[in-house]
């Protein structure tokens, strides 16, 4: 018997310290990751979806404080404008969930429902051209867009879009706080805001240098090259989930 407890004591001082600071949860979202882990730093992180499967994405801890945002679907323009990629968030099309790449990406159905449903997950945001490389993250706000999931589900059927409130746009450095805007989407279309139709049917504010039949972050039919997602084939749309950290949430 002696010799049993003398094992395990000795078994137990040779588990390495460090995985004390593993997680006691699988964490589900970029929020949970900074809870479990106290991650600060931007970059890759594995999560885990409903059916505890393991992949992974970029989180974006540093560009807005306090929000945390997972991303959720990264496309260059070359890829965006591919037919087979004309697929909004309700239909189920993972790409490269193997392997992330800023090019091609996008979480499973599954995956989406998951981080959707994590705590902490209050937002969305779509940006241009995130820059992970430099590690500068979001350089600015210049072609963005932010709004509140309650206000706007955007993992929704398409009968659910129409004029829907944003709290903050900013098309070619012109911003809008607040400010009601087209939305569309459909089976066979990507989730995208009309431009000419958010100025005809949503609110008065005009963009400036906007062309006909101008869709912003996503269904680029007419790209615009002055709209940064949309400047050369390599631009990219990034779509997020995320939410404002709570220091004392858990």
């Amino acid at each position: 018997m002696l010799k049993v407890l003398v094992l395990v004591v000795v078994v137990a001082a040779m588990v390495p310290s460090s995985l004390s600071a593993l997680p006691k949860q699988h964490a589900k979202s970029c929020y949970e990751i900074k809870e479990y882990l106290s991650a600060n730093e931007n970059g890759l992180y594995i999560l885990y979806d409903s059916n505890h499967s393991p992949y992974e994405t970029y989180c974006d801890f540093e560009s807005e404080p306090p929000y945390v945002w997972t991303l959720i679907e990264s496309l260059s323009l070359e890829e965006a404008q591919k037919t087979d990629n004309q697929n909004s968030f309700y239909i189920d099309h993972g790409l490269s969930q193997c392997r992330m790449t800023w090019s091609k990406f996008r979480v499973s159905i599954a995956r989406m429902n998951t981080i959707k449903s994590s705590y902490g997950s209050t937002h969305y945001r779509a940006t241009c051209n995130f820059d992970s490389e430099e590690g500068r993250g979001l350089v600015n706000r210049r072609d963005y867009v932010r709004g509140g999931l309650c206000n706007n589900d955007i993992f929704l059927p398409s009968n659910n879009y129409g004029c829907r409130t944003v709290e903050y746009i900013n098309i070619r450095g012109q911003m809008c706080r607040r400010c009601s805007v087209s939305f569309k989407v459909s089976t066979s279309i990507h989730l995208h805001i009309g431009l000419p139709q958010t100025i005809s049917s949503c609110s008065n504010t005009a963009f400036n240098d906007t062309i006909a039949n101008e869709n912003v972050f996503g269904h680029y039919t007419s790209p615009n090259p002055l709209f940064s997602c949309a400047a050369n084939q390599n631009s990219t749309t990034n779509w997020w989930v995320g939410g404002a950290w709570i220091t004392e949430a858990f």
